[in-house]
Parts: structure tokens; C-alpha cells; sequence
């Protein structure tokens, strides 16, 4: 049993109402999650004000209610038998208050946090993979939190702070004693991390992104900075030195840090390494000595995503052998530069989403790739503008050709998002087709492809839904690429015996030109390369 008084113990009260010393049963901010005897937490959000649903937690049950104002006429009853605590911040006062419900499980883990604009995901499951040889470790970022058995689905990168407490309150009393989870500057700047501990903070790297919230780069940054200066003098920060703003980062370490890079100034960095379609080796030099590394992971980006978590693995203690062997058992994270075909020509799908996340990725297959990179990309609706130009002139500077189409274009006209990313196209570029519909663009870039040439399906990854204005509905890159690689190898199979020695593999056949609604594209027996609309 726990008292409100309790939770409250660190809180500063502005105002207050009523028995404070009465029992809690559960805490959040979602007026739909209130159940009889819950403490209701009244966030001032984006969007909408919690305090306009008090009415409906006081039909639910409340027995507190937090709020940032004083209750006025304008608010609905509060009956003598509900509590109600006015405080300056909601929101730092929603992390205290959930970390004490579920007895402060954070502190008795070892806490890894990872910022940066790209990269996070990658990095966190890497981390997972490589302490979970030798500790009991939970994960909390883009794609949920799990722990051994336990998963939850979140929806957000970093989850609000009473779903973080739950979660590591049922993850400690399976034992648990080490957490690594991506810490988003949204989530920094609202406060859902204030109440847990980090031994590391990783920093992978910082390029313009999410200004819709944080308004200035120097308001971003500021926020990402937040995770370094909850560092203690015995934690750990690790910094990716090829960063441009790595000085900055370094400059604000009140704590002991280690840096990653290319560069032979590094703590970390690679004494060879070769890269191929489908993997990676490395000899990397670390504080501990040198270490050979093989895994699945393509490509220069991800050696440096592998190179963040060699360095948080080897100032947590983990051995080299262990490190090796969870680095070449790692699997891709789903949608991070994921080959799915690999038969004449490779499709990937990455969740590259920014103008920088678009240029290190294809930097990356561009050095192992010896044919054409054909790219798949749009951008998102009803969030930074600024990063479209910059998003086109990063692909028309770094790719062979461009299939320019929907993300999510939310309460936009895709076709209005497309011009603006056109409009940031190298001068003169003409390599490019625009197609809004999604599924059709990932069609079309397929059927074009050729021998030894890459296509590169970016910007949604993982996710498996499309956003509109109108409505939300299914929609999987994996799902969509298959099936047209899947339609073209039945194609090429049922070619007659007698015909198989005219033709090649399916990548070289030319495509039709779409003028209908047809689900896929067959493709033409003509092996005439100069024909192909790419190469027009």
C-alpha cells in the first residue's frame, strides 16, 4: 500500500485540497486508464489539456487529481472525497511520482541511455544483444520494450514515464539489473526520464530533425544535451568523434567519457575492415586491445553503430569473446538498411527519415554497391518542413536514381510535400520519377532495376501503416517489395524450358510502362539495357 502523501514526498505544492495521506491504487495522465483509486496526473500537452477530462476520472474512480492550475468555475465539481494537489510542472511531477509508485526499480539497474538524431535503434539492440551474454537486460525504444518474455508496444520512441516505471517494475522482479533504452529529445525536453539514473550516455550523431517541436537546431541539440548532464562523475559518456558536434557534447561532460570514430584519434576506431552486400568485418582497436568483429550489418554507418556499442560494452565489462559472438549472431533491426533480396540486384529497407540519415546511408552502399542505387523515399506530413529540400538534395547528390513518393503524409497533399522535396534537387538533376502512391512507387523502382544495381526502400523501416488525412491504413515495405519480387521469380519460372535460354535473371527484364492499376508489373522479354527508363 502507498499513500499519496508518499509519492508527493519530493514534489514542491503549490496549492492543495483534501486528505493527502489516502491510499493509491495506480497513477497516470491518460484520463481512459483511470480506474477507482488511481491519482490522476492532468498534463498541459501539445495539443490538449488533461484538466479538461476531470470530469470523466472523477466518474472513473480518481481518488487524487494533479493539475497545474488552481480548480476554478470553469472546472467541473470535485466532490470533498477526491483529492487534488496543484504543482508548477506537471510533467516532472508525473516522473517522480511514477518512479516512487513502482518503488524506484530504476535505481537498482545499470542504465544505458542512447540520443542522437539516427542511429538510436540500431545502437540500443546492439547494446541488448551484446549484455545479454552475461546480464539480464531489457530494452526500451522505437520498436517497444522487452524484456526475456515481457513485450510491450509503445508507439513512441521513448515512452511516457508511467508506462517506463510499470514496465521496469515488472522487468526488475524478473531480474532485471540492466536497462538500455533510446532517449528522444522530445522525450528529454518533456521530462520522461528525469527520474532514471544512467550510468552511459550514448551519442551517435546530431543533423536537423523534429524542429516542428523543438523550433532552433540549438533548441535540439540542447535537449539532446540533457541526457549528458544527468551524468554523475563515475558514469560514462560515449561520443561518436566523427560528429561535428562531438566539442560540443564533450564541453558539457561533467563525467568520465570515451570516444568512437573513424578517426585513429578515437578511443574506438577501425584498423581494417572490408564491407560487402550482406556483411562486415572489422579489426577494431579498443582500450582493451583489438578486436575482430563479424556481422550481417552493411555498410560504414553501421560500423559505426557497431563501433557505439563495443564501446558501451567494453566500459561495462562485457568480454571481447562475448562481444564477438553477439555482434556476428546479431540480425538486422527490421527497416535498418535490411537486405530482403539479393539475386542479381539487392532491395533494402532503412527507416532513413532525415536529410543526414539519407547521405550516410547511401554513402554507405554507394562503397559497396558497383551498380546504379536506385532510391524510394518521401517524408512526412505535418512535421519539419525545412528538412525536405535538404532531404532531395542529399539523395540527388547521392543516388543513381530517384523514385520520389509518400511517407506518411498526414493532414497534407503528398503531392505538396513531393514538390518541396524536389525543390532541394541538385540543379540540372533529371533522374528522378515522381509516383505519390507508395506502393506503386516501390513497383515501379523494382521493375527498373538491374544487374548489380541496389534498390533502396526508405523512410518507413519497420513501421506497418500508412498515415493520410482521412485515415490511417496498413502498409508494409516488406510486405509490398516481396510480393513484387515474389510475382517476378514466378514470372521467370514459368518461362517454357525451351525459351530459359533467352533470358537472364529477372532484374535485367524491362518493365512496362504503368498506365493502370495493375498489382504488378510483368516484365518484358528484352535484354536491351539501353532501353530502360533509368538510363534515359
Amino acid at each position: 500500500m502507498i499513500y499519496l502523501d508518499q509519492l508527493l514526498q519530493k514534489v514542491e505544492v503549490v496549492a492543495k485540497s483534501g486528505n493527502l495521506h489516502i491510499p493509491i491504487s495506480g497513477i497516470h495522465m491518460d484520463s481512459r486508464k483511470i480506474r477507482e483509486g488511481y491519482c490522476f496526473v492532468a498534463i498541459r500537452g501539445l495539443k490538449d489539456n488533461g484538466a479538461k477530462y476531470l470530469g470523466d476520472v472523477i466518474a472513473a474512480g480518481a481518488s487524487a487529481i494533479v493539475l497545474e492550475q488552481k480548480p476554478d468555475e470553469t472546472f467541473p465539481d470535485i466532490p470533498f472525497s477526491v483529492s487534488w494537489v496543484m504543482v508548477k510542472n506537471a510533467r516532472i511531477v508525473l516522473s517522480k511520482m511514477a518512479a516512487a509508485f513502482y518503488g524506484q526499480t530504476a535505481d537498482y539497474m545499470y542504465n544505458v541511455g542512447i540520443t542522437g538524431t539516427n542511429g538510436k535503434t540500431t545502437v540500443m539492440s546492439l547494446i541488448h544483444a551484446i549484455y545479454s551474454k552475461e546480464h539480464l537486460t531489457a530494452r526500451i525504444g522505437t520498436l517497444g520494450m522487452a524484456f526475456n518474455h515481457l513485450e510491450v508496444k509503445t508507439g513512441l520512441t521513448t515512452p511516457e514515464a508511467v508506462d517506463i516505471f510499470d514496465f521496469l517494475a515488472q522487468a526488475h522482479k524478473g531480474g532485471c539489473n540492466n536497462l538500455v533504452m533510446e532517449a528522444s529529445s522530445v522525450a528529454l525536453k518533456l521530462h520522461r526520464v528525469d527520474n532514471i539514473r544512467f550510468s552511459q550516455g550514448v551519442f551517435t550523431n546530431f543533423t536537423g530533425d523534429h524542429l516542428d517541436f523543438h523550433k532552433t537546431m540549438e533548441q535540439y541539440l540542447d535537449a539532446k544535451l540533457e541526457l549528458f548532464r544527468k551524468l554523475g562523475e563515475e558514469d560514462w559518456a560515449v561520443v561518436n568523434l566523427d560528429d561535428p558536434q562531438a566539442p560540443k557534447v564533450l564541453e558539457h561532460l561533467n563525467c568520465r567519457y570515451i570516444t568512437y570514430g573513424f578517426s585513429a584519434e578515437a578511443d574506438v576506431h577501425p584498423v581494417r575492415f572490408k564491407f560487402s552486400i550482406n556483411k562486415t568485418r572489422a579489426h577494431i582497436q579498443t582500450p582493451r586491445g583489438e578486436l575482430e568483429i563479424k556481422s550481417s550489418l552493411v555498410g560504414r554507418v553501421n560500423l559505426s553503430n557497431l563501433m557505439a556499442a563495443v564501446t558501451s560494452a567494453v566500459i561495462r565489462g562485457i568480454s571481447s569473446e562475448n562481444i564477438s559472438a553477439a555482434i556476428s549472431e546479431f540480425k538486422p533491426v527490421k527497416g535498418r538498411l535490411d537486405t530482403i533480396y539479393d539475386k542479381g540486384f539487392a532491395v533494402m529497407i532503412d527507416y532513413a527519415h532525415t536529410d543526414n540519415a539519407l547521405e550516410s546511408m547511401l554513402k554507405s552502399v554507394r562503397e559497396i554497391v558497383p551498380g546504379k542505387i536506385i532510391l524510394v523515399f518521401g517524408a512526412g506530413g505535418s512535421r519539419d518542413k525545412s528538412k525536405r529540400p535538404r532531404m532531395g538534395a542529399a539523395a540527388s547528390k547521392n543516388a543513381g536514381f530517384l523514385v520520389v513518393t509518400s511517407d506518411n503524409p498526414r493532414q497534407e497533399d503528398p503531392n505538396d510535400i513531393i514538390k518541396d522535396i524536389i525543390a532541394g534537387f541538385e540543379s540540372g538533376f533529371d533522374k528522378f520519377i515522381t509516383e505519390p502512391d507508395r506502393k506503386r512507387a516501390i513497383q515501379k523502382a523494382i521493375q527498373m532495376a538491374e544487374e548489380d544495381d541496389l534498390v533502396v526502400i526508405a523512410g518507413k523501416g519497420h513501421e506497418d501503416y500508412q498515415v493520410f488525412k482521412d485515415k490511417t491504413i496498413h502498409f508494409d515495405d516488406y510486405e509490398v517489395a516481396r510480393s513484387v519480387l515474389e510475382k517476378m521469380e514466378s514470372d521467370f519460372l514459368d518461362i517454357k524450358l525451351s525459351d530459359t535460354k533467352k533470358f537472364k535473371k529477372p532484374s535485367q527484364y524491362k518493365a512496362k510502362k504503368i498506365d493502370s492499376d495493375d498489382e504488378i508489373l510483368l516484365p518484358e522479354p528484352n535484354l536491351k539495357k539501353e532501353n530502360t527508363p533509368h538510363n534515359a
